[in-house]
């Protein structure tokens, strides 16, 4: 039987009638049984055109004769054979109609792949020769042989083999007996190395861009560890536009010269930012850095945040140790206030940081010492004012793919904290709080998965500041709960619960599930657990809900309604929220 070329996937040949007109024809191939025969027969005879009369010229014959030829040899059919090609003038010339011999597909009876050069004991080159992806026995496709041949050159021009040729490059085709042989020699010639660096000649910029430098002048030269350089460049935020290169052209003595180019950003910079979220209300953020205090790359920055239940104001200061962006010291001056629920609580606080990572470049750690004092009031309690040392540290880390519409990522943070009565402090303390998140997908299944734990340990509870002890619920706890509503309150003379203490313990954990329903829109459906109390896990609540979240052009919008209950009493909540999940 005749299967014809309808579907998208092949490609439909049109007619030029001498009117001038065009008509899409379909066309209907008898004979080969290959798919991939029948896709790339339709992809090149789409190219072609055929005169208004109803019939083919021998010239135009042979122009498809070639074509099914070229067609079928790509796939490794060399013995393929044309039948008959006709016209069906009964449909109008709509339809051209092909019957072919396909014959038998070659196969490869020997492949020889050798590396010559300064590259042959290259592990690289050696991965590729192990892992070609042709073997003897394999149908010839040569495609896949196009595909295998250009990994070498990948390979080279990362590594720096640029003088990198190939000497010998063949499939030699048996006709008779169906049968190819291919044979690959590789020409690496030497690899050359990191030269001279050539940055601005602006001081300050010259400091800041050897202080994150992967390489040094004569080590091997590696297009990942210049797109290393370069992204490190991007991140520093002291330049507009920055972009290192390297200057093939001027090489002498196999050493490329890296040309650093680059923009300052201005001497201050202002950020206005506005949000809100159910928890919070409308918020407004401002900032101002200046990147460049020096030509040591010391850079300065303050920031205010302002929302109805809490107001911070800092000032920072970086000082780079090694490189700005992983290896420094900070110091921070900040103030803060929180009037919400039943905390009062006014702190200002002088910390000292220690930024570093590890060789991995993913786990961030700091170590910081702040002192700071609290004026608060929680609950009924009398007013105090409690002075605190507290040395701790923070190991963490932050992964993500997708931009704003994250779709793959995952959080952890552990900060430990203490202080002791005999060094400043007015109470002995020590708090360690954890928290992960796990965002995955699988097709347009997406999953998030967070969960949140905290201890704190002390000699007097009753002065430890508001903003030290654990509260949860709300849109980024448990959901069906007003914001910093689970804790444990206090007991008046009739046994009845006022207002809010705060706990020693904390813990919550949350599964949500998303699905795409229309364009730039999620439906999600989620549960939550947890509470804060004075001994673990002694209360708890539990939510349940749906929500739906609307990539915007400024990022995810979300909505959730949920419903809580537990020992705490039940509760219904509508939660708003913007910003990436993770």
């Amino acid at each position: 039987m005749f299967k014809k070329f309808k579907n998208a996937w092949f490609l439909s040949l049109c007619l030029t009638f001498s009117s001038g007109q065009a008509l899409g024809i379909d066309v209907n191939l008898k004979g080969a049984e290959d798919g991939d025969l029948e896709t790339n027969i339709a992809a090149h005879l789409s190219t072609l055109s055929a005169p208004g009369d109803c019939s083919l010229s021998i010239d135009e014959k042979i122009t498809i004769e070639n074509k099914v030829t070229e067609a079928g040899r790509a796939f490794g059919y060399y013995n393929l054979s044309i039948e008959s090609i006709d016209l069906n003038s009964t449909e109008k010339c709509s339809s051209l109609e092909l019957s072919i011999k396909s014959g038998p597909q070659v196969k490869i009876t020997q492949v020889d792949v050798i590396v010559t050069g300064e590259g042959k004991d290259d592990e690289v080159f050696k991965s590729i020769i192990n892992k070609f992806p042709i073997k003897k026995g394999d149908k010839l496709i040569h495609s896949k042989y196009k595909a295998a041949k250009s990994k070498f050159d990948s390979a080279a021009l990362n590594r720096g083999f640029f003088d990198s040729k190939f000497i010998t490059s063949e499939i030699k085709v048996d006709v008779e007996t169906n049968s190819a042989q291919i044979r690959i020699e590789y020409q690496t010639g030497p690899r050359y190395q990191f030269g001279k660096l050539k940055i601005p000649d602006d001081e300050r910029a010259s400091e800041l861009i050897t202080q994150v430098l992967p390489f040094k002048e004569g080590d091997p030269y590696l297009a990942s560890t210049l797109g290393e350089f370069n992204q490190s460049l991007g991140q520093t935020d002291y330049f507009k536009q920055v972009v290192a290169r390297p200057l093939l052209d001027e090489a002498e003595q196999y050493k490329v010269p890296i040309e650093v180019v680059a923009v300052s950003r201005p001497r201050d910079i202002f950020d206005v930012g506005l949000g809100g979220a159910t928890d919070t209300g409308p918020r407004v953020t401002l900032g101002w850095q200046r990147p460049w205090v020096n030509s040591r790359g010391h850079s300065m920055s303050a920031n205010i945040y302002v929302s109805e239940p809490k107001q911070t104001a800092t000032v920072k200061y970086k000082i780079p140790v090694e490189d700005p962006l992983n290896n420094y010291v900070s110091a921070q001056f900040g103030v803060q206030s929180i009037y919400d629920n039943d905390t009062n609580s006014d702190t200002i606080s002088l910390a000292l940081q220690r930024h570093w990572t590890g060789e991995d470049n993913e786990w961030n750690k700091i170590a910081f010492v702040r002192l700071e004092q609290s004026r608060f009031q929680q609950a009924e309690t009398p007013q105090q004012t409690t002075t605190l040392l507290i040395p701790g540290f923070t190991l963490s880390r932050h992964r993500s793919r997708g931009g704003l519409d994250v779709n793959w990522g995952d959080m952890q943070q552990l900060t430990i904290e203490t202080a002791s009565d005999a060094v400043i402090s007015d109470i002995n303390l020590a708090r360690v709080t954890f928290q992960t998140k796990w965002l995955r997908s699988f097709g347009e299944h997406r999953f998030l998965l967070r969960a949140e734990v905290g201890a704190l340990s002390t000699n007097d509870f009753e002065q430890v500041p508001s903003d030290l002890r654990y509260f949860t619920g709300g849109d980024q706890s448990v959901r069906g709960f007003a914001y910093q509503s689970l804790a444990p309150r206090q007991i008046d003379e009739d046994g009845e619960e006022g207002e809010l203490l705060g706990a020693k313990y904390l813990n919550v954990a949350s599964l949500e599930y998303s699905y795409p329903v229309a364009d730039d829109w999620r439906a999600a459906i989620f549960t939550d657990v947890g509470g804060a109390s004075n001994d673990p896990l002694e209360e708890l609540a539990y939510s349940i809900g749906v929500g739906a979240s609307w990539m915007s052009p400024v990022g995810p919008i979300r909505v959730y309604l949920a419903s809580g209950h537990g020992d705490y009493g039940n509760s219904i909540r509508l939660h708003l929220a913007m910003g990436p999940a993770l």
